[in-house]
């Protein structure tokens, strides 16, 4: 029974019984109605799980998990999750029945039907021996508690199973019904191979948990295809989705300057960007493309109910303005911004007083800069002093914002010691190479097993060879080598990380993968579509082979004609620029407001194999990043004038003989000058 409460105040001046009753009848029922509308909003909830240091007995690794906790409870406190309700259990709190308990008392004890929730792990992953027979594999996937043993032991099992992690998972979808929200994510993995170390902390191993001898069944009567296989829709359960970082076959590698997980950073950034309308299949699309800035070997997959919109509808947007968290003097502050929203140092700020909701019409009572980035936080610099009072209330807006620079960590590992000292010299003069001793984005390698000691090797953190050369010519070649390579990355991974958003703006492509056969008897070619199913895989991710050919359909969702250039960053960190195509100016490339328009080029797909990204540049005036982009290398008296704010961006980072410098200017442009449409796919060899 609800308990009903009457304002008497608003009851007792009644003159007649029908006035009397008619009032009485009022306040029941918007008392009723208050009390409703207070039981229908959710409460959130969220358990997260990181394990980084195992059991001395177990065998595992050490890992970075505990960076983990930082960013996810961040992001979840952002979208309404009280510290209260996110509880943390670590290290030797996460054994296989500390996790169930925890998963029992805080996602089902605590929450209530029609709750939120959310599950994180971060730790390691392996395969076990399938022992129900619903693996076509043989294999079971296990997320590795504290005092799991990465070689078999008899006796009572450790690791936590999918289908024991699936039933705990359907209970609590159970007990939250229908109207509930259930969110898994899993940064871990559970096979894998790397060529060589140094890459930085893998999550997973090749070691599969069997006895010796172990034949996986191959004729299993029940194939279980997806990861984990979680969050079939069921009548009475809440939706669920989950996140995992990697494919099977793939090792999940930590990352960034945080050394921490791949797929929890992601994740905090695209919860960053998310609002009431993402639904996690949104929210899924930009995981994939931030991963595929951070490491572009993994494949990320996603289950579950995909369409739906997180958190039940419930997500909080990116705001539009901030407030200072932390007021240091009067001409310094801190706000609730940093790199988790592709802001960092440099970026320049607009103080306002409170209330401002339109700047034309208002002056700014100060102008400010970045001078330090967080994650979440970064601490601003004033050009006029504030009183303190005034800047408790004042709203702070982003003005040009700075997307980062150019710096590249670099790790040299060379065993000839003349060689090392001839490369650690040249990267000193290198404005963009900061020397690192482990973990680099970039790798530097001779003498290693596997490497020809005549030569020396550049990778990338993710294990992708960007060239090599040998070490017998002159210092003067092997300098222009490594600082080619080195400015070539740093481009690409400025380009990749270049994510720019205006609603007005909006245009987007599609892939349209085409059957390309010659005609018999003539040069002309028979051109069939393909459903898109055929270059997606379960979770999403789009996966080319060589050979296949595709063209792209472009979208304007603006209210304007708008302009557009397309390029293709590829994982050798070759920047192509697709459209304006040779033939064509820059003026041809625009698309009136609602239409739909295919363009007729014919991409055909080959090497390199790994993860590209294509980028759609939409602005208001014709762009011509091809001419930038072709002009690679020519002294800046020969470049031509930019057109537009963001040509010169362009030209900016397409320098080689120096590094943007932060809060220069030339690297920091209005948020809103262009729209970036983004998408990652990846190209692997044609099965055979």
């Amino acid at each position: 029974m609800i308990p009903i409460y009457f304002n008497h105040y608003y009851c007792s001046e009644i003159v007649t019984t029908t006035r009397y009753n008619m009032k009485l009848i009022f306040c029941i029922l918007l008392n009723v109605l208050l009390v409703n509308v207070t039981a229908q909003v959710p409460e959130k909830y969220a358990l997260i799980v990181a394990i980084s240091n195992y059991a001395p007995s177990t065998g595992w690794n050490p890992l970075n998990s505990e960076n983990d906790i930082p960013l996810i409870k961040e992001s979840l406190k952002r979208q309404g999750f009280k510290e209260a309700n996110i509880r943390i259990i670590r290290d030797k709190e996460a054994t296989k029945q500390g996790i169930l308990l925890a998963m029992q008392q805080q996602l089902i004890t605590k929450a209530k039907p029609g709750d939120i929730c959310v599950f994180h792990f971060s730790g390691h992953g392996q395969q076990v021996m399938d022992n129900n027979g619903d693996e076509a594999d043989g294999y079971d996937e296990a997320l590795v508690t504290y005092d799991s043993p990465m070689e078999y032991e008899g006796g009572t099992e450790k690791h936590l199973r999918d289908d024991e992690f699936g039933f705990k998972l359907e209970e609590i979808r159970k007990h939250l019904g229908s109207n509930g929200n259930l969110l898994v994510i899993v940064d871990a993995c559970h096979s894998g191979t790397s060529t060589r170390s140094g890459l930085g902390n893998y999550r997973g191993t090749t070691t599969k948990y069997a006895p010796k001898g172990y034949k996986p069944a191959t004729n299993t009567k029940t194939i279980n295809e997806g990861l984990f296989s979680l969050g079939e829709s069921k009548p009475g359960l809440a939706p669920m989705s989950a996140f995992f970082a990697s494919a099977a076959s793939e090792l999940n590698q930590e990352c960034g300057e945080e050394h921490c997980g791949s797929l929890s950073l992601a994740f905090s950034k695209a919860l960053a960007k998310a609002d009431a309308k993402t639904s996690y299949r949104g929210l899924f699309d930009n995981i994939r493309l931030e991963m595929s800035k951070m490491v572009p070997g993994q494949t990320p997959n996603a289950e579950g109910d995909l369409d739906k919109e997180i958190f039940g509808g419930a997500a909080l947007g990116k705001p539009t303005y901030y407030t200072a968290e932390k007021i240091i003097g009067k001409k310094k502050i801190t706000i609730g911004c940093g790199k988790i929203y592709s802001v960092f140092a440099g970026t320049t700020l607009l103080i306002y007083p409170s209330n401002t909701y339109n700047k034309e019409t208002v002056k700014p009572l100060a102008k400010a800069v970045i001078t330090a980035a967080g994650d979440y936080s970064s601490e601003a610099e004033l050009d006029t002093e504030l009183s303190e009072d005034v800047l408790k209330t004042a709203w702070v807006f982003l003005d040009e914002v700075s997307f980062g620079d150019l710096t590249v960590p670099v790790t040299v590992k060379i065993k000839d010691a003349q060689l090392q000292q001839q490369v650690q010299k040249i990267l000193s003069q290198n404005k963009q190479a900061k020397l690192v001793a482990e973990q680099g984005d970039v790798f530097i390698e001779q003498g290693a097993d596997g490497f020809s000691a005549d030569s020396f090797y550049i990778s990338t953190s993710g294990d992708y060879r960007l060239g090599a050369y040998s070490n017998k010519t002159t210092d003067e070649a092997i300098a222009a080598f490594i600082n080619t390579k080195i400015a070539g990355y740093a481009r690409a991974a400025y380009l990749r990380n270049l994510n720019m958003k205006n609603e007005e703006l909006n245009v987007v492509f599609e892939f349209v993968p085409i059957e390309y056969k010659k005609a018999e008897g003539n040069n002309n070619a028979i051109i069939k579509d393909l459903p898109l199913k055929s270059i997606t895989d379960a979770s999403g991710n789009i996966v080319f082979q060589h050979d296949d050919r595709y063209n792209l359909r472009i979208i304007n969702n603006g209210q304007e004609r708008l302009y557009y250039n397309i390029l293709e960053i590829q994982p050798d960190n070759l920047v192509n620029v697709l459209f304006p195509a040779n033939n064509q100016q820059p003026m041809d490339c625009f698309i009136n407001p609602g239409d739909t328009v295919r363009l007729t080029r014919i991409f055909r797909i080959g090497p390199p194999d790994g993860m590209n990204v294509i980028k759609l540049v939409a602005a208001r005036s014709p762009l011509n990043l091809r001419q930038v982009f072709a002009n690679n290398g020519l002294s800046r008296g020969d470049v031509p004038k930019p057109n537009n704010p963001f040509e010169k961006l362009m030209q900016g980072i397409n320098k080689t003989d120096a590094v943007q410098t932060r809060g220069s200017g030339e690297e920091t442009i209005q948020p809103d000058a262009v729209n970036i449409f983004s998408v990652p796919y990846k190209i692997v060899p044609k099965k055979q």
